[in-house]
């Protein structure tokens, strides 16, 4: 069994394919199932089942390879950095600040902070960009109770999990940014103006996990940059919430980090093969991470908080890029990976409402 960290009843939009059918359905053989294809602007693209081109799912005109049965499958953009200098992602992140090196240094096996459960403690400012979602509490305006993660890509928007979107009828109503510690009296909340769900997200199941929140006035401070690859240059990543000791446990105030690994789908698929979520089990729009020698848990990542890759971009600068967005995971200390919505393949989405 899998957890996410809350139960959710969601309205959510209905993809409407009426547009894309074709008068004429054929039904190939497996063998003549062709794999390129061009899109309506002339870039190259390879035929994919809908349900795993969330690119497409959101664009108003797409190309219909051919119907497997029931299935449509449709022509999915192959290279999203065909000018990456020119794209909205890449100049917001160039007006970002480098990764402070000194956060990086040491072992990381033999770095022990006592009375935190096997997560890290952070320095301040070192993950200046998390954000924490918060929910009213019963008696008072004034009071939040923070239930979920998120991350600050630009002055306006957080992007976060699309599960995080509503919880027991109700949706987060502000964002704490910046913060090591939810307690830090100097932290003002900044109150949430509109949440926008990704249009492939059904709350029964695991995938297009994403949201963006935006909010109502512009945050100060640093935001992370979006990674726009499939392909990683680098396994070793990082994890941050806000203490929890498993999905769906108990949580401190404390921003925490843990030290992880990409896992192969193929892999961490095995792990998920009974999961009722997973119909179509682990697609290319997730990405699993997991502590290879088991000694701190991938669940100390709050739902929506981001998965991290630090690497150097074009000039050669040190980066933070979140990779993935905390969707779901085992329960701690199985040593089973967690799952993330993987950021690349949601960009167009992304820019669309960020950057239009």
């Amino acid at each position: 069994m899998s957890f996410k960290i809350f139960t959710l009843i969601l309205l959510t939009e209905v993809f409407n394919f009426d547009e894309c059918l074709t008068s004429n359905i054929i039904f190939p053989q497996i063998d003549d199932f062709p794999s390129e294809c061009s899109l309506p602007d002339g870039s190259d693209g390879t035929c994919r089942n809908l349900k795993y081109c969330p690119r497409a799912i959101t664009a108003k005109n797409i190309t219909v390879c051919y119907y497997e049965r029931f299935e449509q499958f449709v022509c999915c953009k192959n290279n999203l950095w065909s000018d990456v200098t020119n794209r909205p992602i890449t100049r917001a992140c160039e007006g970002e600040m480098p990764v402070n090196t000194n956060f990086l240094k040491g072992s990381r096996t033999n770095i022990h902070v006592p009375y935190v459960l096997r997560g890290l403690h952070t320095y301040l400012g070192e993950f200046s960009y998390m954000a924490a979602l918060g929910w009213n509490m019963l008696f008072g305006e004034t009071a939040y109770d923070y239930k979920c993660g998120g991350v600050l890509i630009s002055d306006k928007y957080i992007l976060t999990a699309a599960h995080c979107g509503i919880l027991n009828g109700a949706p987060p109503v502000v964002a704490l940014l910046g913060g090591s510690n939810l307690n830090d009296s100097s932290l003002k909340p900044v109150k949430i103006d509109e949440i926008v769900l990704h249009p492939g997200y059904r709350a029964n199941e695991s995938y297009h996990d994403i949201a963006l929140i935006k909010l109502k006035d512009s945050a100060l401070g640093n935001t992370i940059c979006l990674w726009g690859m499939y392909s990683l240059n680098d396994v070793n990543v990082t994890a941050i919430g806000y203490g929890h000791t498993e999905f769906a446990g108990m949580s401190s105030s404390t921003l925490l980090k843990a030290y992880l690994t990409v896992v192969p789908n193929g892999e961490c698929g095995l792990h998920y093969r009974t999961e009722e979520s997973l119909p179509h089990g682990i697609t290319e729009t997730q990405i699993c991470a997991k502590d290879p020698e088991n000694l701190r848990d991938t669940c100390q990542g709050d739902s929506g908080g981001p998965l991290i890759l630090h690497s150097s971009d074009q000039y050669g600068i040190k980066r933070s890029y979140a990779i993935g967005i905390t969707s779901f995971g085992k329960p701690c200390g199985f040593n089973v990976p967690a799952v993330y919505t993987r950021v690349s393949e949601y960009i167009e989405w992304i820019e669309k409402i960020v950057w239009p």
